[in-house]
């Protein structure tokens, strides 16, 4: 990837589910650091250490599934707390749990295979 990015095909390179353990490995013999490391995160997936690790070393924390405390986890225990900070800033759930992304720091990526829901969702309608 070094040499795609030396030749001038990318602008970055990241890496995907990388533990500290496997991105020490990578900083002993690489000559650029990932710019980014793509990680479940949400509020039952917080992976503090490994964020604690990302911000000692310059990498950038993308999380995918941002929303599935929202989409996939209920019923759950922050279910009350999201209902009650998306009552008290008149937003969606989802957009609650975007924010706590952004607060920490953490690109958030969310996705859908349909058009529909794009356009008529408002927990992805904030990607635009």
């Amino acid at each position: 990837m070094e040499a795609v990015q030396k030749a001038g095909l990318t602008k970055s390179i990241g890496v995907s589910n990388f533990l500290p353990k496997h991105l020490e490995a990578i900083l002993k013999t690489a000559k650029v650091v990932p710019a980014c490391n793509q990680i479940e995160f949400h509020p039952y997936l917080q992976s503090i250490e490994l964020l604690n690790y990302h911000k000692q070393h310059g990498i950038a924390t993308t999380a995918y599934a941002p929303l599935s405390a929202v989409t996939k986890a209920r019923p759950g225990p922050v279910d009350d707390y999201l209902a009650a900070l998306a009552k008290k800033y008149a937003v969606s759930e989802g957009e609650i749990c975007l924010r706590w992304c952004i607060d920490q720091d953490v690109v958030a990526i969310t996705t859908s295979v349909s058009p529909q829901t794009l356009l008529l969702n408002p927990q992805t309608r904030i990607c635009f």
